[in-house]
């Protein structure tokens, strides 16, 4: 099953999991809630009574309104004089105690469904109404729905009902579905207030798109799937509200059978049959645990970052100890075969695969590759802010000797930010919209360098001179939209370089701005680097963009390194097919204007259905046999020079696979 695009979370490529929407499929969901022991058992245990409730009139022993004064106050089987006539017990009209809780879940499972089926329709509608309307449409729905939670929700029910002759269970529907749509239609709204701004609903209405078609067919899939969710939680909530309204004489008519009327009666009799009001009781308690359990399960169902939790973090398990002081020619960044799985439901998406490179003090490492290749991925994997339920499962990530991957979380909160910055793609979002610019840079100083308030304000404009602000002290005063795109990524700049780090990771940072700003950035971050002895990884999808700013380029595909090496030789003389592909589709200022750019063919692959073999191999133009059925290895071709391919010759003192080498070569002849 592939991957959709609302499986993605910000920064982790087409490899992770954001809000996954739930499938149609109710065969995708039981398979989700089998790996889910509790929410299976309050499945089960909820489909058991829903099907006792509907078959009642087969499962009951006696008719529920039938009186035996002969047998009244009967006690339950396993008691003294009880018997398997009435297993648990009769009342004080000698009626069949198991037959009324039979049948009581009849009414009150119907009328707490119908409940929530009539309140979260009306109350979508209403939210996508008031949404996407806005103006007086909002507010006049939004202002009605005020009116009502004015008034508290069981008192209103009380006082319809109060006044009722008669109450059928249409009368209870109509009461509990009409008072429970504001909850829906406020949720609806928010989310449809969000989905409107964004890009793919202006594109549908600049492609030409009636407001109605943008509504239902754009709008409508992204935020329904909270109603069904809200509906489950609000179904154990209408159980004890039917109960609670007939246990106060205010449900339904008597006789009709209820478990809070069973309750009332029980009361009644607590001290000679107590059994009277626990089986009502334990019937509500079992119900609405068992609904409650299927909604936590559902919820997860909808978001996994639920299931794993948004913001947990669990460290790798401490092997035999690499950590200490590094010495002083090692690398500052050394990674060996780390690997970052996101698990979905249909698969575990790798969206690193056993990467290792290292990276020098004062180097400039450039990753590049498509999107979806893992490279958002490998920068969130080195500072440990991945998205849940991502997880680096292998490897080391050692950082001034520190290994990252087995570093505790208060020890990753120090190095964050301290020692190591990131940039991400798209500033606007990353800078807090109502903080000030000084402010926010202010915190930083304060958190890092314990500056105090006048030091910090004297070293956030220095901060933001060095990235080329003209006017800083109007730029401390600005909120982050007031700013241009160009200005807002120098200030991201200014945050992520005003403590100093060793190390900074920078996630697409220029690919939102025109080329004149991405050059002087570039200029900008060339300085940084000088003056701060400041080591850089620059994840790009552009490798033209690493030409000039580069010492080391990594090509990324798949999640897996194909090539990495000086950015002179990769560039000048690619080894792996993929990247002289990526070459070749990148404009040339100083060509004769006559050739055609070369697009690459196909597409990369759904990182859910890896094939065999090389994953370039489907699109590569020189691909062999051997290539759909082994994964290459990386292997040295030159000074600081690896790639990954068949094609090319093994390393010194690893014997080559001549005959099935030999066998592929002929195959393209």
């Amino acid at each position: 099953m592939p991957v959709s695009t609302a499986a993605v979370p910000p920064g982790a490529d087409a490899a992770s999991v954001s809000r996954v929407r739930p499938s149609a499929s109710a065969r995708d969901l039981l398979g989700f809630l089998r790996g889910r022991t509790t929410s299976l058992v309050g499945l089960a245990v909820f489909a058991a009574i829903l099907l006792a409730a509907v078959f009642a009139p087969v499962i009951a022993p006696h008719d529920p309104l039938e009186q035996n004064l002969g047998d009244n106050f009967k006690p339950p089987a396993w008691e003294e004089g009880g018997g398997a006539t009435y297993p648990l017990g009769t009342d004080a009209l000698g009626r069949d105690i198991l037959s009324r809780l039979i049948y009581g879940a009849r009414y009150s499972l119907l009328i707490s469904i119908a409940s929530v089926a009539l309140g979260g329709a009306l109350g979508f509608l209403v939210g996508l109404l008031a949404g996407y309307f806005g103006r007086w449409t909002d507010t006049a729905l939004m202002r009605l729905g005020d009116i009502q939670l004015a008034f508290p929700f069981v008192l209103f029910a009380i006082a319809v009902l109060a006044v009722s002759p008669e109450r059928t269970p249409a009368h209870l529907i109509a009461v509990l579905g009409l008072s429970s749509w504001v909850i829906y239609a406020r949720v609806v709204r928010s989310r449809v207030l969000s989905e409107r701004e964004k890009d793919y609903a202006w594109a549908a209405r600049a492609l030409g798109a009636s407001r109605r078609r943008v509504l239902f067919r754009y709008i409508v899939p992204n935020v329904w799937q909270s109603v069904p969710l809200i509906g489950m939680l609000n179904l154990g909530f209408f159980v004890i509200v039917e109960s609670l309204l007939s246990f106060l004489a205010l449900g339904l008519s008597p006789p009709t059978p209820s478990w809070g009327a069973t309750l009332a009666d029980g009361r009644q009799f607590m001290m000679v049959t107590p059994w009277m009001a626990l089986f009502p009781g334990i019937a509500i308690v079992v119900t609405v645990l068992s609904i409650s359990l299927v909604a936590d399960g559902f919820a997860d169902y909808v978001d996994p970052k639920l299931a794993h939790g948004n913001l947990r973090r669990v460290p790798l398990p401490t092997t035999a100890s690499k950590d200490g002081a590094a010495p002083d020619d090692a690398p500052l960044l050394r990674v060996r075969e780390l690997t970052t799985a996101f698990p979905v439901r249909s698969a575990t998406v790798h969206a690193v695969k056993r990467a290792s490179f290292d990276v020098r003090r004062r180097e400039v490492l450039g990753v590049v590759g498509e999107s979806g290749s893992g490279k958002s991925t490998l920068g969130l994997s080195i500072i440990q802010l991945l998205d849940a339920p991502g997880r680096v499962v292998e490897g080391e990530i050692l950082f001034q000797g520190r290994d990252l991957a087995r570093a505790g979380n208060k020890e990753m909160a120090a190095i964050r930010g301290a020692k190591i910055g990131m940039i991400f793609q798209d500033p606007g979002a990353s800078l807090n919209p109502v903080l000030t610019v000084g402010h926010q840079l202010g915190e930083t100083l304060r958190t890092h360098r314990r500056l105090a308030p006048a030091q910090s304000h004297a070293t956030a404009r220095g901060a933001l001179a060095a990235v080329g602000i003209a006017d800083p002290d109007r730029v401390l005063k600005a909120y982050p939209f007031q700013l241009s795109g160009g200005m807002q990524q120098r200030v991201m700049i200014a945050l992520a370089m005003a403590s100093e780090p060793d190390l900074l990771i920078l996630d697409e940072p220029t690919s939102a701005l025109d080329v004149t700003t991405q050059a002087q950035l570039l200029e900008e971050l060339e300085s940084l680097r000088e003056r701060f002895g400041t080591t850089i990884i620059f994840i790009t999808h552009d490798i033209a963009l690493l030409a000039d700013f580069a010492d080391t380029v990594m090509v990324m595909y798949a999640g897996k390194v194909c090539e990495i090496g000086p950015i002179s030789r990769v560039m000048g003389a690619p080894e792996h097919p993929y990247t002289e592909a990526l070459l070749n589709a990148v404009e040339r200022t100083h060509g004769t204007g006559r050739g055609r750019l070369a697009a690459i063919p196909g597409d990369p692959p759904d990182p859910t259905r890896l094939p065999p073999g090389c994953p370039f191999a489907p699109r590569c133009p020189r691909a062999m046999p051997v290539c759909f059925e082994d994964d290459p290895p990386l292997v040295t071709v030159g000074p600081g020079h690896q790639a990954a391919c068949h094609m090319l010759p093994r390393a010194p003192g690893v014997a080559p696979r001549t005959d099935r080498r030999a066998q592929a070569l002929e195959g393209t002849r």
